[in-house]
């Protein structure tokens, strides 16, 4: 495979559709994070969150060559997100609530919302996304808030991943309920569209 080193003979690699053998077929943007970080190149390298590695992968492949190449920014940006349990769990959560799940009620009410959604995953994506739900639940969320609010809420959700665990948005598992409400009004398309180190506000 080739090796991250292949960055600097592709310093502005286009972002296509799909993944690749080779960057001299194009990148996809979580293709060009493994090139940035040194690893192998892959459209799963290990210093991307898996959570975010899938919905970056989805909604690549959902936008137009122009379009698409608005992702390449964050090529930089998720590498070194990969993180903790905890922290992994809370993204994951994130985009179901950002897809339609709601967290509401008592522990068997959630068991039973979790399963519903992984049969929908199941039936949308595919088994393995629906059994890998840190996989699945970045693909489901990219392909229901892509075709049901564009591609500014899409970017909205990009940002509230990225701020959960990082020293920038100072948003960790603490916050669990506040980011469950955030991606929740984001589906309702009721939520704000999140700037670059913005700090997620309350929405009455």
């Amino acid at each position: 495979m080739p090796k991250g080193r292949e960055v600097s003979r592709h310093p502005h690699p286009r972002l296509e559709f799909g993944s690749h053998a080779s960057p001299d077929d194009g990148v996809c943007v979580v293709e060009l994070a493994s090139l940035i970080s040194g690893e192998d190149f892959s459209d799963r390298p290990d210093c991307v969150c898996e959570v975010i590695a899938a919905y970056l992968r989805s909604w690549n492949d959902r936008l137009g060559h122009a379009e698409r190449q608005r992702l390449r920014p964050y090529a930089d940006r998720v590498v070194g997100t990969r993180a903790d349990r905890a922290t992994t769990a809370l993204r994951r959560d994130v985009c179901l609530a950002a897809g339609g799940a709601v967290y509401r009620g008592g522990r068997l009410r959630r068991m039973a919302k979790r399963a519903a959604i992984r049969a929908q995953i199941a039936w949308l994506i595919g088994l393995r996304p629906a059994l890998r739900l840190n996989e699945g639940a970045g693909e489901y969320a990219a392909r229901m808030t892509f075709a049901r609010d564009g591609a500014d809420r899409a970017f909205a959700l990009l940002e509230v991943l990225l701020m959960i665990g990082s020293r920038e948005g100072d948003r960790r598992p603490s916050d669990r309920s506040e980011l469950l409400i955030q991606a929740a009004l984001i589906a309702r398309d009721r939520g704000p569209v999140v700037e670059r180190g913005a700090v997620i506000a309350s929405v009455n």
